[in-house]
């Protein structure tokens, strides 16, 4: 006999609480510090960022919805670049940040677009709720700044 296993493969997320090791963390903590500059690599590459709530309430619905031995993705579907996180960031704080790219964070093989699909997922638990990058950043900042 198997295991019910359901496989989530989550994509990038993040939220309030996530260690500054992670990058969107890093950048609201430069932001909330009003730090003047920030090292980086790419800033042009894409990701599929999703909001640490939707990543939870996705996996709690799975428990009911999903079935065993098929694999999810959960992710948003929606690619920003580090580029538009920083204007994000620069309009939630009210000033711009310099950013210096560091050659030792610029990776060789980097995928310039890595985006997600959901649509099995939402076919095993139905729509799930999309909140917006700027929503999820504005939600760390303000937490940052209220600790």
């Amino acid at each position: 006999e198997t295991l019910p296993i359901i496989i989530a493969r989550p994509f990038n997320y993040t939220g309030v609480g996530q260690s500054k090791s992670f990058l969107l963390p890093k950048l609201v903590d430069h932001f909330a510090r009003r730090a003047p500059r920030v090292e980086l690599g790419n800033i042009d590459v894409y990701r599929d960022f999703s909001d640490v709530r939707m990543v939870a309430n996705a996996y709690a619905r799975l428990l009911s919805g999903g079935a065993a031995g098929e694999v999810y993705n959960v992710c948003s579907g929606v690619t920003h670049s580090i580029a538009d996180v920083l204007d994000m960031l620069a309009q939630l704080a009210g000033y711009q940040i310099e950013v210096d790219i560091n050659p030792a964070y610029v990776r060789a093989n980097e995928v310039l677009r890595l985006a997600g699909c959901n649509r099995r997922l939402r076919d095993a638990i139905g729509d799930i709720e999309h909140i917006p990058l700027a929503a999820t950043l504005q939600w760390m900042y303000q937490s940052q700044l209220d600790a």
